[in-house]
């Protein structure tokens, strides 16, 4: 048995966590310490899983390699990203690769891995004087503490960018998939439970995230107002976040609240319970749905209609495209998205413009 990740859940709170075990089936220190910082400063437990298998792989690179991560250099730390860029059965010591063998992982998640490394290294420098900051240059605002390296005034480019990393990678971003107004209607039409088909409508026309969906109280839809409020909340035993701890309102038509309506009155009943989407059909009834129940649905929808690029996430880009194609200024798209800022929301949709710009061409006549 290699290094694995394992999952944790408190006994008193029934939070969920991860660690790093290593061959003798002991946390690995230095990664317990640094993914239990993240865990108790409030990452969410996606981020958390994501950085613990980061690390699982550069604790068993650093393993073969025989090295410690206390004493690595920047040029050492280049031989990892190429290692774990190969097809995991090349990566067994004295296995040798072909040239151009094709690697196996894609820019976005190298620079996710980096990412991982850098915040790793910036918690255990602060802890330790000795060790090297390395790539803990890539300071930002999502970073893991107020670390700022000497002399960092004399650097030209914005604080956090990809031109301040010792070890610069480029990657495509790649547009978001959204779905045609009749599409949603089939998905929504082949719902079998009026549960579900009032979290497809939600999802559609007010653009929440999966998450922030299952967090939802009945306190929190204001029939009258016509909006759902999006409340933070940290007791969520389904694990459902609002991310980045961000609270907003958004404005939401009749529709929403007559699929919400038909719910209440066709299958909730009586129940008595905060939560807005429960388990009604099978045991524990009454207790919130969890993001694992919601997959297994998109799986049976995407099964019934053949839209295989269906996944929740994706009525909430088509949310966004609506907005933005019917001429909503995208300070405004932002908020009602939830994102941390407009840029997030003009690079995510980039696109959009080039597809504007090409509709606008083809009626001046000057493309075919």
């Amino acid at each position: 048995m290699g290094f694995r990740v394992q999952r944790l859940r408190s006994a008193d709170t029934g939070a969920v966590s991860f660690t790093v075990v290593g061959v003798d089936g002991l946390p690995l220190e230095a990664v317990e310490a640094f993914l239990s910082h993240l865990a108790a400063v409030g990452r969410s437990p996606n981020t958390v899983a994501g950085y613990a298998h980061d690390l699982r792989d550069f604790m068993e690179w650093l393993d073969q390699s025989g090295r410690d991560f206390r004493g690595l250099s920047l040029e050492e730390l280049t031989e990892f990203f190429a290692w774990v860029s190969r097809p995991v059965a090349a990566r067994v010591p004295g296995v040798f690769m072909l040239p151009g063998t094709p690697v196996v992982l894609e820019a976005a998640t190298l620079i996710r891995k980096r990412a991982a490394l850098a915040s790793f290294y910036r918690f255990h420098a602060r802890r330790d004087a000795a060790v090297p900051a390395v790539l803990g240059e890539l300071i930002g605002p999502r970073g893991t503490g107020p670390f700022t390296p000497m002399l960092v005034h004399t650097r030209r480019g914005r604080l956090g960018s990809d031109a301040y990393s010792p070890m610069r990678m480029s990657s495509t971003r790649k547009p978001p998939v959204a779905l045609s107004q009749a599409q949603v209607a089939r998905l929504v039409a082949a719902c079998r439970r009026c549960r579900d088909r009032f979290l497809l409508v939600l999802l559609d026309q007010t653009g929440l995230r999966i998450g922030e969906a299952l967090g939802l109280r009945h306190a929190d839809l204001h029939l009258r107002a016509g909006q759902v409020e999006v409340v933070p909340r940290g007791d969520n035993v389904n694990g459902a976040r609002v991310k980045g701890l961000k609270a907003r309102v958004v404005p939401a038509p009749v529709a929403v609240f007559d699929a919400y309506a038909d719910y209440m009155e066709a299958e909730y009943g009586t129940l008595d319970c905060d939560w807005v989407f429960v388990n009604l059909f099978r045991p524990p009834v009454g207790a919130p749905m969890t993001a694992d129940t919601v997959a297994k649905l998109a799986a049976r929808l995407r099964d019934r209609t053949g839209i295989t690029s269906f996944t929740p996430h994706t009525l909430r880009h088509g949310y966004a495209t609506r907005l933005l194609r019917a001429g909503v200024p995208v300070e405004v798209v932002a908020e009602l998205m939830g994102h941390a800022s407009p840029t997030t929301t003009s690079q995510t949709y980039s696109h959009l413009q080039v597809e504007d710009h090409r509709r606008a061409l083809v009626a001046a006549g000057v493309l075919a």
